[in-house]
C-alpha cells in the first residue's frame, strides 16, 4: 500500500510536470510496416521536441531500416509543400557512437557526405537533411547541435506492444531526495507501462530498462548505479531513498546546474 501512495503521488507530479503541450502539425499518422503511430511537431530544439515526444507517449523516431527512412522522409520531408529538417530519437553517447532514445545501438544510419563530422566538437543530435539541401544532400542523416530549430518527428508505439512495467521498475518508484537533501525531494513515478524521473526543479523524463540491464535517460545524459538505497550519478552526486542529517548549515552541492539522468544496473 505505501508502494501504491507513492506511485499515485508521483504520477500526479509527473504530469503537472508536463505542462507545455507539443505543438502537433500533423497526426497521428500510422506507418503500417509496424503498426506505430507518428507525428510531426512544430520546429524546436532536439531536448524540447523529445520532451513533447514524449509526453505523447513515445520519442523522436528510431529508424531502423531503409524502408522506414523512406517511408518517414516520404511522409514529413516536404509535408505541407514546406521543406522540413527532421529531428530523429539518435544523440551521441562517446565520440564515435550514437545510441537510440531507447538505448539501442544504431544499426542502420543514412548519413551525408562527411557526417557525422561533431563540427566544433558540440553536435550530438541527429536530424534528417530536407529536400532541397544544400549539396544535393535531401533525406541524408547529419549531426547537429541540440538548439538547431527542427521539426521533430515522434514515433508511438501500438498500445498492444507495450509491456506492463516489471517488479524491478515497480521497485524504483517513489520519492528520493537529491544528495539526501531532505530539501530537495525529486521522484520516481510511472504509468502501466512506463517509468519516468522527475527532479528537484520537476523537469520529468521518460527513463527505461535497456537490454543491456541498464536504465537510460536519453533526455538527461547521465549515469546512475543503483546501490542499496542510493542511486549514484555519474556527475558525482546522488539519490537517496532516505534524506540524510544536514547540519551545521550544510547544503547538498550543486552539479553543474544540470538537470539529472539516469542509467542504472
Amino acid at each position: 500500500m505505501k508502494t501504491s501512495i507513492a506511485f499515485c503521488g508521483a504520477t500526479i507530479l509527473l504530469f503537472a510536470a508536463f505542462n507545455t503541450h507539443a505543438g502537433i502539425i500533423a497526426g497521428p499518422i500510422t506507418n503500417p510496416a509496424n503498426g506505430h503511430d507518428y507525428y510531426l511537431l512544430t520546429p524546436n530544439s532536439w531536448s524540447e521536441s523529445e520532451r513533447q515526444a514524449e509526453s505523447l507517449g513515445g520519442t523522436l523516431a528510431i529508424i531502423k531500416s531503409a524502408a522506414e527512412q523512406e517511408w518517414v522522409f516520404s511522409k514529413f520531408g516536404a509535408y505541407g509543400g514546406t521543406n522540413r529538417n527532421l529531428w530523429l530519437g539518435f544523440h551521441r553517447e562517446t565520440p564515435d557512437r550514437f545510441v537510440s532514445m531507447t538505448g539501442g545501438q544504431m544499426n542502420y544510419s543514412n548519413w551525408g557526405p562527411g557526417q557525422p563530422d561533431n563540427g566544433g566538437g558540440v553536435e550530438n543530435c541527429v536530424d534528417i537533411w530536407a529536400s532541397g539541401s544544400w549539396n544535393d544532400s535531401k533525406g541524408y542523416w547529419n549531426d547537429a547541435v541540440d538548439w538547431t530549430s527542427c521539426n521533430g518527428v515522434v514515433e508511438v508505439p501500438g498500445k498492444s506492444k507495450e509491456p506492463a512495467l516489471t517488479d524491478k521498475e515497480k521497485a524504483l518508484i517513489g520519492t528520493w531526495y537529491v544528495n539526501g537533501d531532505p530539501s530537495q525531494p525529486c521522484w520516481i513515478a510511472g504509468t502501466e507501462n512506463l517509468i519516468f524521473a522527475i527532479d528537484q526543479n520537476n523537469d520529468a523524463s521518460r527513463v527505461i530498462f535497456t537490454p543491456e540491464g541498464f536504465l537510460f535517460s536519453p533526455k538527461w545524459k547521465q549515469h546512475a548505479e543503483i546501490v542499496k538505497d542510493k542511486l549514484l550519478w555519474s556527475k558525482g552526486n546522488w539519490w537517496s531513498r532516505k534524506p540524510s542529517e544536514f547540519g551545521n548549515g550544510k547544503t547538498s552541492p550543486a552539479v553543474d546546474g544540470a538537470p539529472l539522468h539516469i542509467i542504472a544496473d
